[in-house]
């Protein structure tokens, strides 16, 4: 039948109570046959340590999955067991703007691009970019990608002025 209690319900250490279910002491296993559904109407799951956020899983009301690390300046990282040690394959440095720092090389399947200071119609771009039949290329594109960029090999010491060693303009 069903039990009512208004004052909630305690059951060994565990107290539900309302729309909360609290544990005292210990960690909390959940075992199931088959699989586990996390159903948020509100499309939020929220990631916690006490009362501090750490991350957040959101739908972004188009149907993407958005990763959010909700405590400012702090970075995501993503570690792997490679032969038995633990490594930081990836990071993300949300205190430079998402930098990503790649504990090993990049293998992409096609091309890849870097895009200057500026955005939109107004960026630099550069591609290195792997044509097949053994053709790879480096290539600059000017701010409205169809005029032909410079490409330049540039030297300077942290924090200081430096020069071109090498020009090849279009």
């Amino acid at each position: 039948g069903v039990v009512t209690a208004n004052a909630g319900v305690v059951v060994d250490n565990f107290t539900l109570d309302g729309t909360t279910l609290a544990l005292s002491s210990g960690d909390f296993t959940l075992d199931v046959a088959n699989d586990i559904i996390l159903n948020a109407d509100g499309g939020d799951w929220k990631f916690q340590d006490g009362t501090t956020g750490i991350l957040e899983i959101q739908n972004d009301g188009n149907g993407n999955a958005v990763l959010i690390t909700t405590t400012s300046d702090k970075d995501m990282r993503f570690l792997g067991n490679d032969g038995g040690s633990t490594i930081t394959a990836l990071t993300l440095d949300m205190s430079e703007a998402g930098f990503a720092t790649f504990n090993n090389g990049i293998k992409a399947g096609r091309d890849i691009s870097a895009f200057g200071a500026n955005t939109g119609s107004s960026a630099n771009r550069m591609a290195l970019s792997m044509e097949g039949s053994g053709v790879s290329r480096i290539i600059c594109n000017g701010p409205d990608g169809s005029t032909n960029g410079t490409f330049e090999v540039f030297t300077a010491y942290s924090g200081g002025t430096g020069s071109v060693k090498l020009g090849i303009n279009a």
